[in-house]
């Protein structure tokens, strides 16, 4: 389950497929008589837009489009993300963070079964001093994958359970 590398193009490919996607199943639920569903549908995709736009906030652009495009690139999870990011000033080195949480998801994508189903809940924080990027794995993984090294500038933890694996990096 190897990334492949993806261009602007593909990105937008991507994008445009997923929005058209959900366009549809609104205009599924509104043929069918089903406002509550088409409004319910139109109401979590505006928050999930949401969630991504508030990335920007982070200024680490490397991570944003890490985070953005990762279930794209690593299509053995479904992704759901949730951001609660202040501005602030933080002293992250942004190619040290997205490639760490590349090679973390490379050690966990060797512990999944591709018949699973996995779903990562993404969870970025920030305070004007603090920030944090938590990872929490739903599924059944094997093993006990090695947490890559950090280059320096911001912690690493993870937590090992059954089917609950969560992996949480910060800095100031």
């Amino acid at each position: 389950m190897e990334s492949e590398n993806l261009t602007i193009g593909k990105a937008l490919k991507f994008a445009r497929h997923d929005f058209l996607n959900e366009l549809q199943l609104m205009l599924l639920y509104m043929d069918l008589g089903k406002m509550p569903e088409a409004r319910k549908a139109l109401l979590e995709a505006t928050e999930r837009m949401r969630h991504v736009s508030m990335l920007e906030k982070l200024r680490l652009p490397k991570t944003e489009i890490w985070l953005s495009t990762f279930e794209w690139r690593h299509t053995a999870f479904s992704k759901k993300l949730q951001c609660n990011i202040t501005a602030g000033t933080w002293t992250a080195n942004d190619d040290a963070v997205s490639d760490y949480l590349e090679r973390l998801i490379c050690v966990i994508e060797e512990a999944v079964n591709p018949m699973d189903e996995y779903i990562v809940h993404i969870a970025v924080k920030a305070t004007e001093d603090h920030w944090s990027i938590q990872l929490k794995i739903e599924g059944t993984l094997t093993g006990s994958p090695t947490l890559p090294q950090t280059d320096g500038g911001f912690e690493v933890s993870g937590i090992l359970q059954d089917k609950l694996w969560t992996f949480t990096l910060s800095g100031q």
